[in-house]
């Protein structure tokens, strides 16, 4: 099990942020256990929590048009998910199922809504690690998707990746 110095020293959510104001946003989280093939999130349905891995590992599953599920990562200990309809309310993406048991430490939103307004140092330095988190993964999801288009080798996918490229970063509507 992780410990809240082990959250504080190796978890990224949570590089630069004090003890104190540390204990803070734990004030306010909420600590929960699942069980092996538990479900912790569901594609579609919508929660405003930001989740870490305590103990145990959970898989990132998308459902494809054949109504099975692909795995997308496996977490660990220290892993950080759920960011997308935290920061962004909207139904979730993926669906994360506990391939052991795990306990996570949640924030729910509304709290943290309120702990950013009032100026909580801590929260705002969440906000920035979480950009950076994301950052990473679009990077990667980049590289992933660059790889995937150029292993096709035709020139019809070739330029409907580059086409979606285009559009994925010049259509930004908020």
């Amino acid at each position: 099990m992780i410990s809240t110095e082990e959250l504080i020293n190796d978890c990224v959510l949570f590089q630069s942020v004090t003890p104190a104001e540390m204990e803070e946003l734990l004030y306010c989280s909420e600590t929960e256990e699942f069980s092996e093939g538990s479900r912790i999130l569901d594609e579609g349905n919508s929660t405003r929590y930001l989740w870490i891995i305590k103990s145990g590992s959970c898989e990132v599953r998308k459902k494809l048009a054949t109504g099975s599920e692909q795995t997308l990562a496996t977490l660990s200990p220290l892993s950080v998910f759920g960011e997308m309809s935290f920061f962004k309310p909207a139904p979730h993406s993926a669906s994360v199922v506990a391939i052991s048991d795990v306990e996570v430490v949640r924030i729910p939103g509304r709290e943290f809504d309120q702990m950013l307004k009032a100026g909580a140092k801590g929260a705002q330095k969440v906000v920035f690690n979480t950009v950076r988190i994301m950052s990473d993964r679009l990077r990667m999801m980049d590289k992933w998707s660059a790889e995937m288009a150029e292993s096709c080798g035709s020139r019809t996918r070739n330029a409907e990746w580059h086409d979606f490229r285009s559009k994925l970063y010049s259509d930004w509507k908020f």
